[in-house]
């Protein structure tokens, strides 16, 4: 697991992901989070879903990863974590976006165990869950 990315690195991987280019060994829990943090840091709420929604899918459909209710994108972890990374920027004193991404990425909440503290892995990992944003059923978002 890598830990501290430079700025060529993010960019790198943004261009690559929207351009359908990002190897899926490289598509890591990580580089989901540095998505995450890109997208809330340039766009409202509602388009970084919006964009990061639809990059993911045809991002699953170019490396032959299929978006079914088995598999591929999920709208309630991906919303989960935009909410996540919009929370932890709004926390922080720095508008760089290198340094968000390394910082969420070192945080506590950065851990893909973490959804799992507001969701039961009964919802989470629902039919439901995967198709729209189901809300916790362990406890409310503290965030």
């Amino acid at each position: 697991m890598k830990v501290s990315f430079t700025e060529a690195e993010i960019n790198s991987l943004i261009e690559r992901f929207e351009a359908r280019q990002l190897p899926k060994v490289e598509w890591t829990h990580e580089a989901h989070l540095i998505v995450a943090i890109w997208y809330v840091s340039k766009y409202s709420s509602e388009k970084a879903l919006s964009i990061v929604r639809k990059n993911i899918t045809a991002h699953n459909a170019a490396v032959g990863t299929p978006n079914t209710d088995d598999e591929g994108y999920h709208e309630t972890i991906t919303k989960f974590w935009l909410t996540v990374a919009d929370s932890f920027i709004k926390s922080q004193e720095t508008n760089s976006t290198c340094e968000l991404c390394n910082r969420f990425i070192a945080s506590g909440i950065s851990k893909s165990s973490f959804p799992l503290l507001f969701y039961s892995e009964k919802a989470l990992f629902s039919v439901k869950a995967r198709r729209v944003w189901v809300e916790p059923d362990k406890k409310l978002f503290d965030f």
